[in-house]
């Protein structure tokens, strides 16, 4: 699956093969009890309500359809599961316990939203999208909202970790966002979640240190393995899915969900060859390590530049020498990531209003530039607005996404088969073994 951008626990860097060894055994043993958690949930869950039924075609671990950008999957509703009815007043008082990835919310915005509806509001923190799903499916946390990638969405709902939702509590969605996610290919209709965040993947540098011209190299990917000036200072995300996906990419392989084995494990064999190139690293916070040069050439999400300029610049000049570049369209990954009401919320009109909320042009800009760095997709945003504004320079507004970057021939790293995902998750810890 795709990992958050916002995964970072504490004390994460541009890891060594061994550090990253050592910490990645806790997040496999967490994907395979979610996955199995939800299997079982599955095996009793119907799944016919769906527009597309599983009938010959593959489906995830949750046994729905798997979704593509150009195969739309519209979710089902289930008989003890279903929407809450319209009109309803919103609860008051306790606790709202909204479930999400560290530091990956504004503060000011809950204690806007809690003093608004007269709540406290708590952030439980999960460090992964599969251990917060598996501490969802156990039972050990009971959050109204929870933070959700559309790669998961099949587990979640067919497990009924989360409930459908009646979108006239969140006008804003319609009224706010861009088309394409008010009906997205993995949920149509928006049954199950709203966008939250948007980003594309691709790489980032520093001009002062880094003198060949990227963007014009005919394979950009191929820097990476041209990269032995750079010893030590070149790290790629340490994501099982983006770091195989650019390796297929860097052939030609435009399918990012392949399950082909030859595939993946080429891919792998070649990135295996960058540990005697440029001594690899594999980390997640060269929003940091970049702009205060500890780093030179890192594969990277667009939102981790913007995060770069906006509170990680040691001087405006470095802004300046900070680069982004990612494929065109269809060529390259762009994700998303969502909010959900969990099934066991006791507000569960208060949930459907805090995902209106963080919808509200004013809320979702605010949370966007004062606090997560990553972009909202509303309408309202644009490069040009950002530059004009002196938030952003000139040379990273290729960070910003727009709405034509979605659509049916995009790229997008979605659910596997069971099967599938066990073949990248082999290949990623082959890569990591050296």
């Amino acid at each position: 699956m795709a990992r958050h951008p916002k995964e970072r626990p504490p004390g994460w860097g541009a890891w060594s093969r061994r550090e990253f060894l050592c910490r990645s055994g806790g997040a496999a043993l967490g994907l395979s009890s979610a996955s199995a958690i939800l299997a079982a949930c599955s095996n009793s869950t119907n799944a016919a309500g769906g527009s597309s039924g599983a009938g010959s075609e593959p489906v995830g671990p949750g046994g729905l359809p798997l979704a593509r950008p150009d195969r739309r999957v519209k979710l089902p509703i289930y008989a003890d599961n279903k929407p809450i009815e319209s009109g309803l007043q919103p609860e008051t008082g306790g606790t709202f316990n909204v479930f999400n990835y560290p530091d990956y919310i504004y503060g000011s915005l809950l204690k806007e939203f809690g003093k608004k509806y007269n709540v406290n509001v708590q952030v439980t923190p999960f460090d992964d999208i599969s251990s917060g799903i598996a501490r969802l499916a156990s039972g050990a946390v009971t959050p109204d909202v929870t933070e959700m990638t559309p790669d998961n969405l099949d587990k979640v709902v067919a497990g009924k970790l989360i409930q459908p939702l009646n979108l006239d509590y969140i006008p804003n969605l319609q009224k706010n966002v861009w088309p394409e996610l008010v009906s997205p290919f993995y949920d149509v209709g928006s049954q199950y979640g709203v966008p939250y965040t948007v980003y594309k993947t691709g790489l980032a540098w520093r001009t002062d240190q880094v003198k060949e011209d990227i963007p014009s190299m005919p394979q950009p990917f191929d820097i990476f393995w041209e990269s032995q000036a750079y010893a030590g200072k070149v790290a790629l995300l340490s994501e099982v899915r983006e770091t195989i996906a650019m390796a297929l990419l860097r052939k030609g392989h435009l399918d990012v969900n392949t399950e082909d084995p030859k595939l993946v494990n080429a891919a792998v064999a070649d990135l295996k060859q960058l540990y005697s190139i440029c001594n690899i690293k594999v980390g997640d916070v060269q929003y940091q390590t970049i702009p205060e040069d500890k780093a030179w050439l890192n594969q990277a999400w667009s939102g981790d530049m913007l995060s770069a300029t906006f509170y990680y610049l040691p001087n405006k000049a470095t802004g300046k020498l900070l680069r982004f570049w990612s494929p065109p369209k269809g060529k390259g990954p762009i994700q998303n990531d969502m909010w959900s009401v969990c099934k066991g919320t006791k507000k569960p009109v208060l949930a459907h209003l805090f995902l209106n909320f963080m919808l509200d042009n004013g809320h979702a800009y605010s949370n966007f530039i004062n606090f997560n760095g990553y972009q909202p997709p509303l309408n309202e945003i644009s490069p040009t607005e950002l530059v004009s504004k002196g938030l952003i320079p000139e040379t990273l507004t290729n960070c910003v996404m727009t709405a034509d970057e979605l659509g049916p021939t995009s790229l997008q790293e979605m659910t596997l088969t069971i099967q599938g995902d066990q073949l990248w998750q082999n290949g990623y810890s082959d890569f990591l073994a050296g």
